[in-house]
Formats: structure tokens, sequence, C-alpha cells
């Protein structure tokens, strides 16, 4: 019996009980490693178009760098100081509503901006859900 034969028969469930212990398990073995090769060249199919898009697509890295920080204003506007009172003003309410506290309990003595280092897609991702739920 050749495979495609053998394998035509270990499709058939009713036929399967037929065939002996040798040939079942020459069967699975066939479709095991059908199954493994068709897999393993999808992904190297998939793999070279990726890098063929790699190269193929304008790069933007100039766009995923960050900017440089800019330097410390050595006197701080009028505005600047209301928007930074303001944005006290609402960290204490934010921490005062979470902590279940009153704003007199709370004390802001400095804030600080941290860099941001997660990917742009993280950012990106992260933009989108707030966007979309609010």
């Amino acid at each position: 019996m050749d495979t495609v034969e053998l394998l035509a028969k270990f499709s058939d469930p009713e036929v399967i009980g037929t065939l002996s212990l040798t040939q079942r398990l020459l069967a699975g073995l066939i479709t095991t490693i059908l199954g493994m090769g068709i897999t393993f060249l999808a992904l190297v199919i998939l793999q070279i178009v990726t890098s063929l898009f790699e190269k193929l697509a304008p790069t933007h890295t100039a766009a995923l760098q960050p900017s440089p920080a800019p330097a410390p204003a050595p006197a701080q506007e009028p505005d600047q100081k209301q928007q930074e009172e303001e944005l006290i003003a609402a960290i204490t309410v934010a921490l005062a509503t979470q902590l279940q506290t009153t704003t007199s309990k709370i004390v802001i003595r400095n804030i600080r901006k941290l860099e941001d280092h997660s990917p742009t897609w993280n950012r990106v991702g992260l933009a989108e859900q707030m966007n979309n739920n609010s």
C-alpha cells in the first residue's frame, strides 16, 4: 500500500480500525511530518516577506528617536507658574479621592516628569484605549 492510499484510509474514522498498528503509526508519522513541514515552510515565507517589507519600506528612524530634553528655563513665566499650581491642585484632589482623605492632609513638595521609555506602539495603543473609553 502506497502513502497516498494509506493517508486516504487514515482520514476515514471507520477504516482506521481495520489498519494494522504499523500502518496507523506510519500514517500518524507521515501526517505529523507533513503538518510540521507545512508550518515551517509558512513561517520561513513569512520571515522572508517581513524582511522584504523592512528593506522596501522607508525608514522613519528620525520620528522614533526621542527628542532631546529642553534646557530648564531660568525664570518661570507667570502663566507657567499658574499651570503648575493647577497641576498640583489636580494631583492633590486625585490623591485625596484615591486615598479617601481630605486635601488638607496631603502635601505635594516636588513634581518631576519621568521619561517614558516604553515603545511607540505601547504609547499609541494606550492613547487609543483612553480615547475610546472617554
